[in-house]
């Protein structure tokens, strides 16, 4: 451990005196919680402090292939079977049969735009307004959608179990730093808790930044967005829609659409669809924004109308929702402002924000899920191998980078929305992004940085694209000089014009 971390820190006090701890965790999903959980066994004394109560209602449901290669090693690493068992759908259905998830074999992608005006949504060959991308080859071995209220509040009483002390419903309203270094953060029912390290773990709340008046980085990004969502039961399926549309089987191969992180392309912003295995489907509409506080009330209100109005512009999507139903919980539809926001990850020597603290941009990639664990991983190895300027340098310096990246991924792909054929080859380089990690993940590597934000020869080759991707050169000579690009990250054979938009490679499984 290092000096940051006092080996002398002592138990719990009791009366009025502060809890004592050598790490204090805010926040309570599950990243904090298999963070606080994995601390806690390797002999730290950890408080973990939720504002909140389990089980609760959250988004950020899409997981990936990196994001399940990544609960897989934590979970061999640091023997837990529980999180190697939620790291593919078939094993987690053999041992987590009560927490609900979903079935995500990849990722699709259907193109409505135009279809408000009452154009029909059919192709005149297959991938001309669709577009399939598989990350398994089975459903044993597939990814996951994370019914987080279930999962969050599994991993939370893991953590409890374990021997950290959770300290549910306790908002924390104030944090003094004394000169020996400890933290000394004060609760609001009048408690307080003494830590020699602290990891922030609030996510949006993002409350270090907020009490210790952290700068924002947020003027640095490009994408600009706002959601609306909820979720709701009785989606009807729009693969087999899109099949009757065409009477073929176009949206169930390489894998049936519907098990994907859906993606429904409007003619102002995007629909995702995630479907649970409990008859909940998270349904949410996102739309690119401006920079006015105003503008963004008002498009989140023309969200929110869309989706309560169950999308009944756009005939191929009416038919899907036309039964759908608010679930339970939330009960309502959400409104977001600005999505985005980009903090300094690294408060002070000894306060340190994960990830998703620091960092939002938007879902339409699923990044959110290995971003919060690969902060799970860096955390627990920054902490053993001795807190030092130069390693909270790095770990600075890979989330920033690949903040920046995701988001010139997403701002690009929002800027070829219109153009579906655009589109397509945007989405393309985060997949060659994400396949290039998975490889590094499989070959027994912990990145530096994730999606290869620091790989200079791709992000050579990234720039390159994104600058073609918003010229006005003609499709296909875009499709060409990208390929020629590429190749040296395309093992997988993205941007094959004789795919017709169907992927079936896999990194990963």
């Amino acid at each position: 451990m290092s000096e940051a971390v006092n080996k002398a820190a002592k138990p719990a006090g009791k009366g009025n005196h502060p809890t004592r701890s050598q790490v204090a965790i805010i926040g309570g999903s599950f990243s904090a919680s298999i963070l606080a959980r994995i601390l806690s066994l390797k002999g730290y004394s950890v408080v973990l402090i939720d504002a909140g109560q389990h089980p609760r209602f959250a988004i950020g449901e899409s997981s990936t292939p990196i994001a399940d290669l990544l609960l897989r090693r934590l979970g061999e690493e640091y023997g837990l079977p529980d999180l190697v068992a939620m790291s593919s759908y078939g094993a987690w259905q053999t041992s987590h049969q009560r927490l609900a998830c979903g079935l995500k074999r990849g990722f699709s992608y259907f193109d409505h735009r135009g279809t408000a005006q009452g154009d029909a949504m059919v192709e005149s060959k297959k991938g001309q307004r669709s577009l399939l991308v598989a990350a398994s080859p089975t459903d044993q071995r597939s990814d996951t959608h994370w019914f987080r209220s279930d999962v969050d509040a599994f991993l939370f009483d893991q953590a409890k179990r374990s021997g950290v002390r959770c300290l549910p419903g306790s908002s924390v309203v104030a944090i003094d730093t004394s000169p020996a270094g400890r933290h000394m953060l004060m609760l609001q029912n009048k408690a307080s808790v003494q830590a020699d390290f602290v990891i922030d773990a609030s996510g949006r709340s993002a409350v270090t930044a907020q009490l210790l008046g952290g700068q924002s980085l947020l003027p640095r990004l490009q994408t600009n967005s706002v959601s609306a969502f909820s979720h709701f039961t009785s989606v009807a399926s729009f693969g087999d829609h899109f099949n009757d549309l065409h009477q073929d089987q176009r949206a169930s191969h390489p894998f049936h659409a519907d098990a994907a992180a859906q993606h429904h392309l409007l003619d102002r912003g995007w629909v995702w669809m995630l479907r649970f295995n409990n008859g909940v489907t998270s349904v949410g509409v996102t739309a690119p924004c401006d920079d006015q506080p105003a503008s963004q009330v008002a498009l989140g209100e023309i969200l929110a109308a869309e989706l309560q109005g169950r999308f009944s512009r756009y005939p191929a999507l009416r038919p899907c929702m036309r039964h759908a139903k608010l679930a339970e919980v939330p009960g309502q539809v959400l409104v977001t402002g600005r999505l985005q926001r980009l903090n300094d990850p690294v408060v002070s020597d000894s306060i340190v924000m994960m990830p998703t603290t620091a960092v939002t941009i938007d879902p339409l990639h699923s990044t959110g899920i290995a971003h919060a664990l690969s902060g799970v991983q860096r955390m627990a190895h920054l902490l053993d191998a001795g807190v030092s300027t130069q390693s909270l340098e790095t770990y600075r310096q890979a989330v920033l980078d690949e903040a920046a990246l995701i988001d010139q991924m997403v701002s690009l792909a929002y800027h070829c929305m219109s153009d579906f054929p655009r589109f397509c080859m945007a989405s393309m380089l985060y997949f060659a992004a994400a396949i290039q990690c998975e490889e590094q993940l499989l070959a027994g590597q912990w990145p530096n940085a994730y999606w290869m934000a620091q790989d200079q020869p791709f992000l050579d080759a990234m720039q390159i694209c994104y600058q073609l991707l918003r010229s006005t050169e003609e499709p296909a000579r875009i499709l060409s000089q990208m390929q020629s690009v590429l190749a040296p990250w395309n093992q997988a054979g993205l941007l094959d014009p004789a795919a017709l938009n169907r992927y079936a490679y896999t990194a990963t499984k």
